[in-house]
């Protein structure tokens, strides 16, 4: 297994990357598709089944939490990723569209919110539907992105070559380090970069919440996820590594949790040893000197 872990951009020790999945009310509703393998007796599929609860909490990321945190980064300076379902785009383009006029990246997540992981037997279904959201992302914006990342944070055994075939440069949705690793180590054939996750760098993992009995139901003291993220940060970067934060526009967008979110960037400048950048910019500096 190997990883890059620099050198980096003017003399970086590590790299910082903010990335925030788009998923409005797919998150939330009986329409996410990556919900498919959960367990019945959670008690998920009948909490999402109707009514218009959880569906405004999709909204509430869409129209309060999003310009929230496009204010935030522009406060800072930072460019961020943005990863969107298609349908997405689709169906709020005015909103979303905001996203790259204000300079960050936008990239592939989904069509319709959908798990790799159901359509292993069905790879010309998911080829379609990577090119479907691709599709949706040219008429839209102008172009199609270069990065994927999984609904449902898992890819099956196909899916690195579907998305090598659909010419994209990079996937984030895997956990197999702190530094980018090429996709081979899955598929001998495909070199395609992976820019790891982890649920602990995840903000749904400490806050997002559904009422009992579903297991999701958890609101943590915002000082202990920061001093989490924080101990996670120095480590991954002194390591030479990506620290890549998963939030999402729903969650992070209350006023505790922003102010949590800010204090990382602040720490991450006030190091100075710190690359934060897009996704796109980590994997294209990469793969010219992996």
């Amino acid at each position: 297994m190997r990883y890059y872990n620099g050198p980096w951009p003017e003399s970086a020790k590590g790299v910082l990357c903010l990335s925030f999945d788009v998923d409005v009310e797919y998150a939330y509703t009986k329409g996410t598709q990556a919900w498919g393998a959960v367990p019945g007796w959670l008690g998920l599929k009948t909490l999402l089944a109707g009514g218009l609860s959880v569906e405004s909490r999709g909204y509430y990321g869409l129209y309060t939490g999003l310009p929230r945190i496009l204010d935030l980064l522009e406060r800072k300076g930072i460019e961020a990723t943005f990863f969107v379902p298609g349908h997405n785009m689709e169906r709020y383009p005015e909103e979303l569209r905001a996203i790259h006029e204000a300079g960050h990246e936008v990239g592939n997540h989904g069509y319709a919110h959908e798990a790799p992981v159901q359509l292993e037997r069905s790879p010309e279904k998911e080829a379609a539907l990577l090119e479907k959201a691709q599709s949706v992302f040219r008429s839209a914006l102008g172009f199609a992105p270069v990065g994927y990342r999984s609904p449902a944070w898992d890819l099956n055994r196909r899916t690195p070559r579907l998305l090598k075939e659909a010419g994209f440069l990079y996937d984030s949705s895997l956990f197999a380090g702190d530094a980018p690793y090429r996709l081979s180590v899955y598929d001998p054939e495909v070199e395609l970069l992976e820019i790891p996750i982890d649920w602990s760098k995840d903000d749904a993992g400490y806050f997002l919440f559904f009422k009992p009995p579903v297991t999701f139901a958890q609101f943590h003291d915002p000082e202990s996820v920061l001093r989490i993220w924080r101990t996670e940060l120095d480590g991954v970067v002194d390591a030479g590594g990506v620290f890549t934060l998963t939030c999402h526009p729903s969650i992070i967008g209350r006023f505790h949790r922003l102010e949590i979110l800010e204090q990382l960037i602040d720490h991450a400048q006030g190091r100075s040893d710190v690359w934060i950048a897009t996704l796109e910019q980590v994997a294209r500096y990469v793969d010219d000197r992996f």
